[in-house]
């Protein structure tokens, strides 16, 4: 009978768990604008600065508290760093079905990033499960887990909030955390050996080691730009699809269908990539994605309807899921494997930063130069990284 080696199955389970979660996590976006005034925040303006807010507040505080569960990762293992995010996000998703303003909102998403980090404690686990010669294909594979996740949990959240309420959706993606915490402890094995050390250095000195790494800094910059981009159409993207939208009915569900279809096909180009990345430079991969990037968003920024906006995400969803799994493998190419759950929190840091900026930038840009102005602000970080990676990275 077939066995397969443990790694795959670590990898499987690992996938599944990932879906699920990352489901949870970003379903939230499709509804979070359209939640605001039920805890009384009704005017326009209101609502875009506030969405901001609030988007960018949890991968802030994910950003500053990311480098320090990467060093206990390294130090105690990666997969209990997995398990606590997911049981503290459960009790955190239930907890926002009950706020009733949006200050007791604000506060549960500053504990969420604080307590954060699940993207980055999960890919420190599933690299350090998987042989080095196969790290192309797990990083492809496992990336669409991420990429569906987070496109199936818009589509989710969109549906229920549309047919059941806002506060049911929350409750449904804390069982959804809980689900994956179920997954991760049963199903994935993990063999953890902390290296030899006589003197435990500092968290800052262990970031800083990792820093000097040469390449990485240039990783985080073409991280941080594209997280930047994307994110800062999120908290107008609801409106913008509002405004092209003939019927608002069923606006969140139509909401959560476009951010699906990016997700989709981003997966799609992401499973490709662990066989096209053994016959192409990474160099060619990113230059040529993030270029056919920037015409896909400049393509949204003169959508006329909500199908040709549609399509045009489509396409763009292809280009971010061709250069995501590329980063991912040229980091853990960089980086020793005694030290990557640091490097992975300082990477995810450098991504989670740009979702702080993008939001609220993006929610400035759409006050006061209007929505479309966005979709050109993103056009052009795709145009600048397509350049940069020509010349920065190794």
């Amino acid at each position: 009978m077939f066995k397969l080696p443990e790694w795959k199955k670590n990898l499987a389970a690992m996938w599944f768990a990932q879906l699920n979660g990352m489901a949870a996590i970003t379903g939230v976006i499709a509804f979070l604008p359209l939640y605001l005034p039920e805890l009384g925040i009704t005017t326009l303006e209101e609502v875009e600065i506030w969405s901001g807010i609030l988007m960018a507040v949890a991968s802030l505080c994910a950003a500053i508290s990311g480098p320090h569960w990467g060093v206990l990762a390294d130090r105690h293992g990666r997969k209990p760093m997995v398990e606590r995010v997911m049981f503290i996000f459960f009790i955190l998703m239930m907890a926002m079905a009950f706020v009733t303003n949006v200050y007791q909102l604000l506060v549960l998403r500053i504990l969420q990033g604080l307590f954060g980090g699940f993207t980055s404690a999960a890919l420190a686990l599933v690299t350090s499960l998987t042989p080095p010669e196969e790290i192309g294909f797990t990083m492809g594979f496992y990336q669409t887990a991420m990429i569906t996740g987070g496109a199936f949990g818009p589509l989710l959240g969109g549906f229920i909030a549309d047919h059941f309420g806002y506060r049911q959706a929350f409750a449904a993606f804390g069982i959804m955390c809980i689900i994956s915490l179920f997954i991760i402890h049963l199903a994935v094995t993990e063999h953890f050996v902390p290296a030899p050390q006589t003197v435990k250095p500092s968290v800052n000195k262990q970031i800083k080691h990792v820093l000097s790494t040469p390449g990485l800094k240039s990783m985080l910059l073409i991280q941080f730009a594209i997280q930047f981009a994307v994110q800062a159409i999120a908290p107008i993207l609801p409106l913008y699809i509002q405004g092209l939208a003939p019927d608002s009915t069923h606006i969140a569900s139509t909401c959560g269908s476009i951010i699906a279809i990016t997700g989709l096909t981003s997966a799609l180009a992401s499973a490709s990539m662990g066989i096209i990345s053994k016959h192409t430079k990474p160099t060619a991969i990113l230059f040529f994605s993030a270029s056919l990037a920037a015409l896909s968003f400049a393509g949204q920024a003169i959508a006329t309807s909500v199908i040709i906006l549609g399509m045009a995400r489509g396409v763009s969803g292809l280009f971010l899921g061709a250069m995501l799994p590329t980063i991912n493998a040229i980091v853990y190419l960089l980086i020793p494997p005694e030290k990557r759950g640091v490097a992975y929190g300082v990477t995810s840091s450098a991504s989670l930063m740009g979702n702080v900026l993008g939001p609220l930038l993006g929610s400035l840009f759409a006050l006061y130069l209007g929505t479309h102005s966005v979709f050109w602000l993103t056009a052009g970080l795709f145009a600048f990284v397509a350049i940069w990676s020509l010349k920065a990275v190794p």
